[in-house]
């Protein structure tokens, strides 16, 4: 009797374990308001390791092209001995959604900026999909996008 006393006040004791999803959830739920419902995020090497849940899934290059909606977003998580930090970016917007945790999981800093989008693997595909969408909009030839941007 004792001895599960002190079992279930260990497990209860034990200090909860910050993950990168709960971080990344915790960003969305902060700025649930600007960012789409469903929300996808573009598969690059910075975030290779985390996980789809029940908030996101992430798809390739070919796997946004497919389903050909320009509300996808990138995800860059950054760890270090003092901080976490989660930014998300908006191609659609072109903001930046970005909050800083401790080694705890606890808010330390969040803030909203308005970024100007570089050429890169996301932005071309996510200009790949206004040119399919929007064929009309523009005279999409006068500005090519790389070869081997969409592989």
């Amino acid at each position: 009797m004792i001895a599960t006393g002190i079992f279930i006040f260990l497990i209860s004791c034990k200090q909860k374990e910050v993950t990168t999803e709960y971080l990344i959830d915790s960003t969305i739920e902060i700025y649930k308001k600007e960012l789409p419902k469903n929300i996808i995020f573009f598969r690059g090497k910075g975030n290779i390791n985390i996980k789809d849940t029940k908030n996101f899934i992430f798809l390739d290059a070919k796997g946004l092209l497919k389903r050909n909606d320009e509300n996808f977003l990138y995800l860059g998580v950054t760890n270090n001995e003092k901080l976490k930090y989660v930014g998300i970016l908006s191609f659609k917007t072109g903001q930046g959604f970005a909050c800083t945790f401790d080694n705890e999981g606890k808010l330390l800093s969040k803030k909203v900026v308005q970024t100007k989008l570089e050429e890169s693997k996301p932005y071309y595909i996510y200009y790949e999909i206004l040119k399919r969408k929007y064929p009309d909009y523009m005279n999409w030839k006068l500005f090519p996008i790389p070869k081997d941007s969409l592989k």
